[in-house]
């Protein structure tokens, strides 16, 4: 039986690399190139505005969402996909196409999650309820129902002729070898394991010189890049019907999905993956032993800051940078020296003006990068070089000289830190990019906590931000912030960051979002709106060969 499954995924997937390939080029998930770099505009965008067509492997969790979706009798009982880590891409992001492998391991971990969830839809109590005629009227035309249902909703298209004339012969094989049930199970496995179920296909079809998207490949697109899951029944009504074509549909129907909680949860993801606040969660501090606790209710609070930033007030860059606010409960209230918030529950807080504003006042990010025993100015300032102003900066060499122990009362932290990164003319190439930069945040402490001074020292937070071969001066954390809201860098590397996430990885459309990019860069639209008028651009609905 396993090696009739390989045979048919490795057939199936044939069959789709074959279609990509009349398709003039593309990508398969998996096709790495060390040797590049990250998938943002570099230059000019004279290029095509759309990408190659590509087929794009579900991620762990949006296979895992699938199932629970399409397979409501799974609940509780099913412990999940058993798919590995899925790798992270230069950019951070665990969605994109080129990074997402399938290999032999991932074809086993495949095969034993569609084995455990054919187990549990199969067996007869589920059926009972899903499929009565197992019970009743056992044989071809009840095998077929449960073709054609559950292929629909895991191709996230119909079954076509020649695919369910396949499964039937399975199913008739092996329930003429044991019953009916262990017919439907193997089945099962079978479009579980299918490419057509594991890949989201974005390759169209030819249309005057551009391969234009179907309507089942718009609204899986849709589904996926907006809730992290297939599609409803009722999407794939509206694609049976036509009702994808326009820009403004999809526009319409993205912002329809952002709105639902799954819709959160994926802009969360994006938040998350983009800026790793989360990694404060767990995290130690030399001072306070049970600094854990605080790093997830940090975690919390800057999640809540997002949610208020960008869905309640649909706001922008320039507020999430310069947000005169954020959200405590009594804990954290105690821990800053701020707010007087009593009770767990989080409340929304206005910041006192010493401890600056927006995001890189969080927490959350300042004592993420932050060292156990001192602030950081490396990674403080590395966090806002890659991720708001899109600098790429190379892997640290082997030999780099170790920062001195902190000396309280005796030497501040940027002194240490310039007289090893600063000073050292092999250090100072990639340094002079980031620590001027992290020299901004120094009144706040490695726990992210406010100080007037260190240890009693005067603390100097001048710096700059460097913009390509330019250096923007800065003083302090707020100032850094009004200058990064200021740049239009920082919008257009944010909306670049964005989009890519969404597409997967850019895969040649970093030209694509040139009209509304703009509109985020002058303000007139918000990052939820953004992320919404990305259904509408021509990528998404097309792609083009690449020679």
């Amino acid at each position: 039986m396993i090696r009739w499954q390989t045979w048919v995924l490795a057939g199936l997937a044939s069959s789709l690399l074959s279609s990509l390939a009349a398709c003039g080029g593309g990508s398969i998930g998996g096709e790495d190139d060390p040797e590049k770099g990250p998938l943002l505009p570099g230059g000019s965008c004279e290029q095509a505005q759309v990408g190659a067509p590509v087929l794009r492997r579900l991620t762990a969790l949006e296979l895992e969402n699938s199932l629970r979706d399409i397979f409501p009798e799974l609940g509780a009982t099913w412990s999940g996909v058993r798919l590995g880590t899925d790798p992270t891409s230069d950019l951070g992001f665990t969605n994109d196409a080129q990074a997402l492998q399938v290999g032999v391991q991932t074809a086993k971990e495949l095969l034993s999650t569609a084995e455990e969830v054919a187990d549990i839809v199969t067996a007869d109590a589920a059926l009972a309820t899903s499929l009565p005629c197992a019970a009743t009227q056992p044989g071809p035309e009840c095998a077929a129902e449960f073709v054609t249902r559950h292929g629909l909703r895991l191709f996230r298209r119909p079954v076509s002729d020649e695919e369910k004339s396949e499964f039937l012969s399975l199913h008739a094989s092996v329930s003429g070898k044991s019953d009916f049930r262990r017919g439907l199970k193997w089945t099962l496995v079978s479009m579980i394991q299918s490419p057509y179920a594991f890949y989201r296909s974005e390759i169209g079809a030819p249309s005057a010189g551009v391969y234009t998207l179907s309507q089942h490949e718009l609204a899986t697109a849709l589904a996926y890049n907006y809730t992290g899951t297939t599609p409803t029944p009722e999407l794939l009504d509206k694609a049976a019907r036509g009702e994808l074509g326009s820009p403004e549909a999809l526009v319409e129907e993205a912002r329809a999905l952002l709105s639902t909680p799954r819709g959160h949860e994926a802009m969360s993801r994006f938040s998350q993956q983009w800026l790793s606040y989360g990694k404060v969660n767990g995290i130690a501090k030399e001072k306070i032993p049970d600094f854990s606790t605080y790093g997830s209710l940090m975690q919390e609070e800057t999640r809540l800051f997002l949610e208020e930033v960008i869905y309640t007030r649909g706001a922008g860059v320039t507020e999430l940078l310069t947000a005169p606010y954020t959200f405590l409960n009594a804990q954290l209230s105690t821990f800053y020296g701020y707010g007087n918030v009593t009770g767990q529950g989080f409340q929304l807080v206005e910041r006192p003006a010493e401890w600056s504003v927006g995001l890189l006042a969080q927490g959350s990010l300042l004592a993420g990068n932050s060292r156990m025993d001192s602030s950081s100015p490396t990674h403080r300032g590395l966090l806002v070089f890659e991720r708001l102003l899109c600098g790429h900066m190379p892997p640290p060499p082997a030999n780099i000289p170790a920062i001195t122990k902190p000396d309280p009362g005796r030497t501040t932290t940027r002194a240490r830190y310039e007289d090893v990164h600063i000073s050292a003319e092999a250090c100072n190439v990639c340094h002079q990019k980031m620590d001027p930069t992290g020299f901004a945040l120094e009144h706040f402490d490695e726990m992210g906590r406010y100080r007037a001074d260190e240890g009693g020292l005067t603390i100097d937070d001048s710096g700059y931000i460097a913009v390509g071969a330019e250096e923007r001066p800065v003083v302090g954390a707020k100032g850094l912030a009004e200058t990064l809201a200021s740049s239009p860098e920082v919008h257009e590397c944010v909306s670049e960051l964005a989009s890519a996430y969404t597409y997967g990885g850019a895969l040649g459309a970093e030209c694509a979002i040139g009209e509304i990019q703009q509109g985020l860069v002058s303000g007139q639209i918000g990052l939820l709106e953004f992320f919404a008028r990305l259904a509408g651009t021509e990528h998404m609905r097309t792609r083009v060969r690449r020679e």
